[in-house]
């Protein structure tokens, strides 16, 4: 078409007189230059373009991946001090149950203490009272509450004659005063034994007590330290859950990063595309186009093509070598130029 209009423009002019011609292929060969110019900026933009926007999806993908493996690794976490952390509790409830059952023992056995400590006293006052009236029973009567010393056993020596017997008694009936003697006796050993069983009784509560206490002590212990590191544990997962969910928000922030750089990839590649395809075929034609009106040109100023090797060769791009060749003005007057 460009050819068209220079035609057009030749057969008006006259001869010699292409100045107009001359400009006008200048500015096509001016505007194909820009074309030019454009194309490669265009080429090279796409180029350009795809290799960053390639780049920030590569990146942006890679974040995504590492997001989600860091999700991975916190879910798992939690898991383990979920696990945990029931565990511990269990302990404490086993705590609490021991504490629990340890307190009722400790309460039935100082209940069951305190029923036979009573017991006991009652049966030592009760003695000590039955004492009591047999001493004012004798008393009051005259009678001898002390055993008389009993002679000792007699022993036989040989070819010695045997001692007489001993009376039968002696002095007035002073009734049953040794049988009174015995009981009084024995009623003191009973009334021993039973003091010494309430204060073996009372060392062993003392003991049951101090054994109480330290084991309370030692399972309230456990049961604090139980719940301070459960506490420290759930904050810790309270930390990993944020964390997750911060996880989340970048994955899904990247995730659209990446959405729109593909769709800037993909809205720019059917333009970019074309250029890419064409970029060598409209180079190669748009060539074949400034060699025709360079060579055109040439000729309009009075040069001259180099003949081919070849006549029956095409010409290419870059044919247009040109021989210079003095132009001289025809013999027509200024006005028949004009």
């Amino acid at each position: 078409r460009r050819l068209e209009g220079l035609a057009a423009r030749a057969a008006a002019a006259s001869a010699g007189h292409f100045d107009e011609v001359i400009a006008a292929i200048d500015k096509m060969l001016a505007t194909l230059q820009q074309e030019e110019d454009e194309d490669l900026k265009i080429k090279e933009g796409c180029e350009s373009d795809r290799a960053a926007d390639t780049r920030d999806a590569i990146k942006a993908s890679r974040a995504m991946d590492e997001h989600t493996e860091a999700i991975e690794v916190l879910v798992e976490k939690i898991a383990q001090l979920t696990k945990e952390i029931e565990a511990k509790e269990a302990q404490i409830v086993e705590i609490e149950a021991q504490l629990k059952e340890a307190a009722e023992d400790r309460k039935k056995e100082n209940e069951e203490y305190v029923v036979a400590k009573k017991d006991d006293e009652d049966a030592a006052a009760l003695i000590q009272e039955a004492s009591k009236t047999l001493e004012e029973f004798y008393t009051a009567n005259g009678l001898n509450l002390l055993q008389r010393k009993q002679a000792a056993p007699f022993e036989s020596t040989a070819g010695e004659a045997p001692p007489p017997p001993p009376p039968t008694w002696e002095g007035a009936y002073g009734g049953k005063t040794d049988e009174q003697s015995g009981v009084t006796a024995i009623l003191g050993l009973i009334r021993e034994d039973i003091l010494k069983d309430i204060a073996k009784a009372e060392a062993e509560e003392t003991a049951a007590v101090a054994l109480y206490e330290k084991t309370k002590t030692a399972l309230e212990t456990e049961k604090a330290d139980l719940e301070k590191s459960i506490s420290v544990m759930t904050q810790t997962k309270a930390d990993a859950e944020q964390d997750v969910e911060d996880n989340k928000g970048s994955r899904a922030t990247k995730s659209g990063e990446l959405e729109v750089v593909m769709k800037k990839i993909k809205d720019a590649e059917p333009g970019c595309a074309f250029f890419q395809i064409n970029y060598a075929v409209r180079a190669t034609n748009r060539q074949a186009e400034i060699d025709g009106l360079t060579k055109a040109k040439a000729i309009l100023s009075g040069g001259e093509f180099a003949a081919p090797e070849d006549p029956n060769r095409e010409l290419k791009p870059g044919d247009a070598l040109l021989h210079a060749r003095a132009w001289r003005p025809s013999a027509a007057s200024p006005s028949d130029r004009a």
